[in-house]
């Protein structure tokens, strides 16, 4: 498996981000903003339709994330730059677990999405883990990926998965394009793309589920074409 973690150090501060909500298949954007009594909210903003951003997979952090109702808190480390940290111990009130698998990267979103600074994201459902790890293998697999350049990835479609009594809807991520580093997003890593190959675990993922069949919507949209100036 490309990222070394199974679908199954940061803090609480919220960053901009987007999100792929697994129960409804939809990709949101969040906004921040200022209500009238000084306080910030987050606003949802749905940009399923069309959703394409330049992805910094180069930059993929991978361990383990708790998404407290104060923010997320993260330990997690960039792929093939350390081993991945030890699950905190920290349980919930029924006794389970508050750390889970998870995944995290920059991303800069289309302006038809919304352009704007660059954002996270990140998940620790196991449709979407699988989904990115797919995503993580053409991107290694690209010669573009070692000579630098970052991908530009589109959602094209969600599909059905069945667990036990309830149903999440897998997100199926493409490159359809490619540009260069933007000075909005970090540094690439000093490792190579080929030790990051390396260091990540061969073993795939085993959540249970079983495919169904999606659901009626509307078509996946056809790739569009987009350059660097189209993002941010």
């Amino acid at each position: 498996m490309a990222l070394g973690i199974s679908a199954g150090g940061g803090s609480g501060e919220i960053k901009p981000f987007i999100k792929y909500d697994a129960r409804a298949g939809r990709m949101f954007r969040i906004d921040r903003s200022q209500n009238s009594s000084g306080q910030y909210e987050s606003n949802e903003v749905d940009i399923s339709q069309d959703c394409t951003f330049v992805a910094d997979l180069a930059n993929i952090r991978v361990g383990w994330v708790n998404y407290s109702p104060q923010g997320p808190v993260k330990r997690m480390v960039v792929l093939g730059q350390a081993a991945i940290p030890a699950r905190p111990e920290d349980k919930g009130s029924d006794g389970k677990p508050l750390f889970k698998q998870g995944f995290e990267f920059t991303v800069l979103l289309h302006k038809n999405m919304g352009g704007g600074p660059a954002r996270e994201f990140g998940s620790s459902a196991g449709c979407v883990i699988e989904a990115i790890d797919a995503l993580h293998d053409a991107y290694m697999a690209a010669p573009e990926a070692a000579q630098g350049k970052v991908p530009i990835v589109k959602m094209v479609k969600t599909s059905a998965v069945k667990s036990g009594q309830s149903t999440n809807y897998k997100p199926t991520f493409e490159i359809i394009g490619w540009t260069e580093r933007s000075d909005a997003l970090p540094p690439a890593p000093s490792a190579s793309v080929g030790s990051n190959a390396s260091a990540a675990s061969s073993t795939p993922p085993t959540t249970g589920s079983t495919h169904a069949a999606p659901p009626a919507a509307a078509p996946a949209p056809q790739p569009a074409a987009a350059g660097a100036d189209d993002f941010g």
